[in-house]
C-alpha cells in the first residue's frame, strides 16, 4: 500500500511537472523593460527575454527584434501612448509576455522629465503580474541601447547578473536600493521624494579626467570592461519628474546620510584615502516657520593609514562643506531625498494646511546648518 501511495504521487509530481513546463514553454519571460519618447512624440516599450539558448552573432532579424550573443532576444514597438504601445508589442510578439519576472525598469531621461512621469510609473506597475520590486532605472541616451547592450558577462543568466551587481553598487552606496513599487508610493505626496538608480552606456575608453574619480554619472565611467551598460549614481525627483542628476558620490553621500550605507572612502588634501563610518544616519530636524532651517548632524569615524594623522578640524570642516554642498543641490533640483518634509508634515493636523504651507518652495529657498562629530582612527 505505502508502495503505491510513493509510485503515484511520483507521477503526480511528474505530470505537474510537465503542465508547469509546457506553460514556461508557451511564454516569453521579461527580464528588463525600457521606454524611450521619440523625437516625433511616440513612446517606444523594449522588453528583453531569453531567446536563442545557443546564442550566435548579434544580428537585427526585423520587426523590432534582435538576438544578442548571450542568447537573449530584444523586442521592442512604438506607439502613440503607453496602452497601444503595450498592444502593439503583444501583437509582434511570437508569445505572450509574463512581467513576473523583471528585474529592472529602464527609462529614458528626456521621457522620465516630462509631467505624465508618476503616471507612467502606476501604469507599470498595474501590468498584469508585474514584478514590482524591479529596480527603476534612469538612463542617459536611449533605453532601448542600455537594455541591448546588458550582457551577462560575468555568469550566465542575465537576471542573476542584474540582481547581483545592483546589490553590489547598493552595498557601496553608488546607487539608491529604489523599487518600481517604491517609486509609485513615494511620488507626488510631498514629504519625501524617491531617488532613482542613474544608468548608462559609457562610450570614452580613457581614465577619468576628474580629481575626484567617483564624482561622474554612470555614462562617464571609462568602457574598460565587456559590459558598457553601467549602473551609477542618482536621477533625483521632484514630486513629479525626474528634475536633474547627481553623481555616483554625491549619491553615496546621501545614503550615508540616510542610513542606506555606513562607510565611504574619502581622500584628504595629501591624496591619501580615508575611509569614512557613519555611526547611525544622520539626525534631521528643522527650525522656523515663514523661512525654513535645514539642521543636519552626523556622527561618524574616519580610519586613516598608520602615520598618516589627518587634521582633523580641517577634515570636518571639509566634511561639513560636502554635506552643505550636496543638500543644496537636491534643494536646487526640488528634490527632498533626506525626508525633512515628513518632519515638516506633523505640524499639521488636516491635508489642507499642510497643502497651504507650500512646502516644497521652502523648502527650497532653506538655510542649511550641517554638524559633524568627528572620531579619527588609525587603522
Amino acid at each position: 500500500m505505502r508502495k503505491s501511495c510513493v509510485i503515484l504521487l511520483l507521477l503526480c509530481c511528474l505530470l505537474l511537472s510537465g503542465c508547469m513546463s509546457s506553460q514556461v514553454e508557451e511564454q516569453l519571460l521579461v527580464i528588463a523593460m525600457g521606454l524611450d519618447r521619440e523625437q516625433n512624440g511616440g513612446l517606444t516599450l523594449t522588453v528583453k527575454v531569453p531567446g536563442n539558448a545557443a546564442g550566435g552573432q548579434s544580428a537585427p532579424s526585423g520587426n523590432g527584434q534582435e538576438n544578442d550573443p548571450k542568447g537573449y532576444l530584444t523586442l521592442h514597438a512604438t506607439g502613440h501612448h503607453f496602452s497601444d504601445t503595450l498592444e502593439l508589442l503583444l501583437a509582434t510578439t511570437p508569445r505572450s509576455l509574463n512581467f513576473s519576472q523583471v528585474w529592472e525598469v529602464v527609462i529614458s531621461r528626456d521621457l522620465a522629465g516630462e509631467d505624465s512621469f508618476s503616471q507612467l510609473l502606476m501604469q507599470l506597475s498595474a501590468l498584469p503580474r508585474m514584478h514590482t520590486q524591479a529596480a527603476v532605472v534612469i538612463c542617459e541616451g536611449k533605453a532601448l541601447s542600455f537594455v541591448q547592450e546588458q550582457k551577462p558577462y560575468v555568469g550566465v543568466r542575465l537576471s542573476r547578473y542584474i540582481e547581483v551587481t545592483l546589490r553590489n553598487y547598493t552595498q557601496k552606496g553608488f546607487v539608491p536600493s529604489t523599487t518600481l513599487a517604491r517609486a509609485v508610493r513615494e511620488t507626488g505626496w510631498g514629504w519625501q521624494d524617491p531617488l532613482l538608480i542613474l544608468g548608462g552606456v559609457s562610450q570614452d575608453e580613457k581614465a577619468i579626467a576628474n580629481e575626484n574619480v567617483l564624482d561622474v554619472a554612470a555614462g562617464q565611467l571609462p568602457a574598460d570592461s565587456p559590459n558598457k551598460a553601467r549602473f551609477y549614481g542618482a536621477a533625483a525627483t521632484d514630486g513629479i519628474r525626474v528634475s536633474g542628476t547627481l553623481t555616483g558620490y554625491e549619491t553615496a553621500l546621501i545614503n550615508l546620510l540616510r542610513g542606506s550605507t555606513q562607510s565611504l572612502i574619502l581622500t584628504d588634501a595629501q591624496g591619501f584615502p580615508l575611509t569614512l563610518y557613519a555611526a547611525a544616519p544622520a539626525r534631521l530636524s528643522i527650525g522656523g516657520e515663514a523661512s525654513l532651517t535645514l539642521h543636519v548632524h552626523l556622527r561618524c569615524q574616519a580610519g586613516f593609514p598608520s602615520g598618516r594623522l589627518p587634521d582633523e578640524s580641517r577634515l570636518t570642516a571639509y566634511l561639513e562643506e560636502e554635506i552643505t554642498n550636496v543638500i543644496r543641490k537636491l534643494q536646487s533640483l526640488r528634490c527632498d531625498a533626506l525626508g525633512f518634509g515628513s518632519l515638516a508634515v506633523r505640524r499639521f493636523c488636516t491635508v489642507k494646511e499642510w497643502e497651504a504651507f507650500h512646502f516644497r518652495d521652502k523648502y527650497t529657498k532653506a538655510q542649511v546648518v550641517t554638524k559633524v562629530q568627528l572620531q579619527l582612527k588609525e587603522e
